[in-house]
Order: structure tokens, then sequence, then C-alpha cells
């Protein structure tokens, strides 16, 4: 069997697709992977955000040589915005449109289906993006480069969090893959230890709004979780991208106190 028909496996395989879930950046590995690998891939959505929190830090550092404080805050949300493809910001506009449709279950997944924003999703994304922006304009120095960091990277360990160990909404799509997460075994484990240290690190100087923001963004995740089960009965992808855009404002806001 040649190379090309062979799934493709393997930490240089899952984390590229990873990479390729979050970002509009390209999968490096062509062959096509296997169901396990899929689903082995999401453990690595924390490592990913800390990838995309130090492009942003890197990226804010070098803007601060040219512009102020606020525009620095506009340009980095931006840029966020770019590299991730807005998807999860579409994710939250039509859960946004979703939630109108109130306890009308089949409704609320045909709204989840559409791909048009409403009313209620345009707004979710105005507030999205204007809180995003407000929030960073009133960080600078260490605090703020910890929040670019952690923000991207609680968020991504969020979207795991919602969405393994409940059903998945759509009878195909990458996220069915949630479905086996016993996939993710000794990766989600080495993804927590991660999360810990760097958490440790960045928020050390930090302990007290640090342990907050890092608190409450579990808390908001794991409730979101259980609303969707109850609301729903399981998650769709729309469900998980809204889940990390609420957990980066949530980080960002609680950084600013």
């Amino acid at each position: 069997m040649s190379d090309e028909a062979t799934p493709a496996g393997g930490f240089w395989t899952e984390l590229p697709l990873a990479i390729s879930f979050l970002t509009i950046l390209p999968v490096i590995d062509q062959r096509p992977a296997s169901d396990e690998t899929v689903s082995a891939s999401f453990a690595w959505f924390p490592i990913v955000g800390c990838l995309i929190g130090l492009a942003l830090a890197g990226e804010d550092w070098l803007l601060a040589h040219f512009f102020a404080q606020v525009v620095r805050s506009v340009l980095i949300v931006l840029s966020l915005t770019v590299l991730t493809g807005a998807v999860h910001l579409d994710g939250l506009a039509d859960t946004a449109d979703a939630l109108g449709a109130g306890r009308d279950r089949k409704r609320a997944l045909d709204i989840l289906h559409d791909s048009r924003v409403g009313t209620f999703g345009a707004s979710a994304i105005f507030f999205d993006l204007t809180l995003k922006i407000l929030a960073l304009s009133t960080l600078a120095g260490a605090r703020r480069y910890a929040a670019l960091i952690i923000a991207p990277t609680l968020a991504r360990f969020a979207m795991v969090m919602v969405g393994v160990g409940i059903p998945y909404l759509r009878e195909s799509g990458a996220g069915t893959a949630f479905l086996n997460s016993q996939s993710l075994g000794w990766r989600r484990r080495v993804a927590v230890i991660f999360l810990i240290i760097e958490c440790a690190i960045l928020l050390s100087p930090f302990r007290t709004v640090g342990t907050l923001a890092v608190s409450v963004a579990l808390l908001i995740a794991f409730l979101m979780h259980l609303f969707y089960r109850r609301w729903l009965g399981g998650v769709t992808g729309d469900l998980i991208g809204a889940c990390g855009e609420v957990i980066e404002i949530v980080v960002l806001l609680t950084m600013s106190l």
C-alpha cells in the first residue's frame, strides 16, 4: 500500500490537524487521517491556543513600537479573527440565533444548520469584538502579554472540555470524533499538565486575578457543557466555537480587573 493510501497518524499528524481545525493555516500532511487520529488531535487544542497566543503577543510587541495601546488592541483582535478564519465568531453568531428559538429544539437545530446570521447573531459578534477590544485596551505590560497568551489557550481547552463526553448532533463531520473520547487518552493528560505549567508560569506575578481568570473560565466551560446537554442534548461545531469565544472574553475581562 502506498504512503498516499496509508492513513496518517502520530503526534506530527495530530498537531497539524489541530492547527487546521483552529486556524486558516494549511495541514502539512496531506494524507487522509484515521478517525482515531482526528479524535486524538482535539487533545492538542490547548497547545495550538498557546501558539496563537504567542503569535499575538509577538505581534503586540512589534506594534508597540508604532501604535498606541488602543490601536494595537483593535489590530490584535483583527489578527485573531483573521487567523482563526472567524469560524468561532460564526459559531457564536449561530448559537446566539439558536438561543432565540428558546426550548424549540428542532427550530434551534435548524438555525444552527443555517449559514445566515440573524439579529441575535449580529449583536453577539458586535459585543464579542467590542468587549475584547475594550478589555485589551486596559491591559499593559506583562499582564497584557499574559492575557494574550492565556486567553486563547484556555478558550481552546474549554472547547475540548465542552465537547468531550457529549453526543455530537450531526451525522458526519470532524466533530463526530468527540464521541470517541477514549482516543484522547494520555494526550489529554499531557495537555492538562501543559496548561497547568503555562498558567503557573505566566500568571505567577498576578496570582489573585490569574487564579480568578482560570477558575471562572473553567467553571463557565463546565456550565456551558451542562447547558448544551440540557438544551439540545449534545453539541455541534458552532456550539463548541461559541464556548471558545465566551471563554476568551471572560479571561480578558477578568485579567483587566
